[in-house]
């Protein structure tokens, strides 16, 4: 596994840069271009000056879903960004794809899946990878938002995150670590440092608002969801080979703009 270039923030544990990762042919991701961390509902004032005094981020991009965690409060020199990648917890009854969907790792996957093609209980690693194809392709919009805002006039350094900073943030950093070209070890093993602090991370999501408890055992929800195994990211990448041709080929049929690939790489990758 390459060095986690983990960020000095006291309130965080699952926050880290994704630079300095090998891109097939040559070359490496920047330092300072894309970074990823868990809810920060948790920080204080001073690790809030520290992200943008310190590393400078200019915008947040929070994945949660409409009604997940706190509201997003104003911070000095940082554009926060809500872009649900599941729509809204708790919708109506009548809009069943609208509502119930979450952090996975709390079980929250309604409208993702059926009960009868996918045991929450018994679901294996491999399994849970199958299941972010199906997050991609439910939030694509919120991917092609995402890759926008990286790209325009105003891009800057940038923090993704949603409540544990495993699922949902897992798949789109794979997916722009994908489309610049990063080995594939280096992705899998980027996904699976969540799991050097995943017992503490657990145990501080239980404090955060608005967020169903996250189980802790097995009884409601496999054992899978809450990991962040390093086969879990192997059968994803997997599965998004079967159904598209790359990242790349994901980002397009999502209805992104060829440019944007070629922009994001410029700006990422460093010879």
């Amino acid at each position: 596994m390459h060095e986690i270039d983990w960020l000095d923030l006291p309130d965080q544990v699952n926050a880290r840069d994704v630079g300095g990762l090998p891109v097939t042919g040559g070359g490496r991701t920047r330092s300072g271009v894309l970074m990823r961390c868990e809810t920060p509902d948790l920080l204080t004032d001073v690790a809030i000056a520290r992200l943008s005094d310190v590393y400078a981020v200019r915008h947040m991009f929070d994945l949660r879903s409409v009604g997940e965690g706190g509201p997003l409060d104003v911070w000095p020199g940082i554009t926060r960004h809500r872009m649900p990648l599941l729509g809204r917890i708790g919708g109506a009854a009548a809009d069943e794809q609208a509502g119930g969907v979450g952090d996975i790792s709390a079980g929250q996957v309604g409208g993702l899946t059926r009960k009868s093609d996918l045991d929450m209980v018994n679901v294996d690693v491999h399994g849970a990878g199958r299941l972010y194809l199906r997050m991609i392709e439910r939030g694509k919009d919120a991917f092609v938002q995402a890759l926008r805002l990286l790209t325009d006039d105003d891009a800057g350094p940038t923090l993704v995150h949603c409540t544990a900073g495993k699922d949902r943030t897992g798949v789109l950093v794979a997916l722009l670590l994908s489309v610049a070209g990063v080995e594939r070890q280096s992705i899998v093993d980027d996904y699976a440092a969540t799991r050097i602090h995943a017992e503490e991370l657990f145990l501080r999501l239980r404090s955060v608002r608005n967020q169903p408890p996250m189980p802790t055992d097995a009884k409601t929800v496999s054992s899978a969801l809450r990991d962040a195994a390093p086969e879990t990211m192997e059968a994803f990448l997997d599965e998004l080979g079967k159904h598209y041709e790359s990242a790349s080929d994901f980002f397009v049929k999502a209805g992104a703009h060829p440019e944007w690939l070629d922009m994001w790489c410029e700006r990422f990758v460093e010879a």
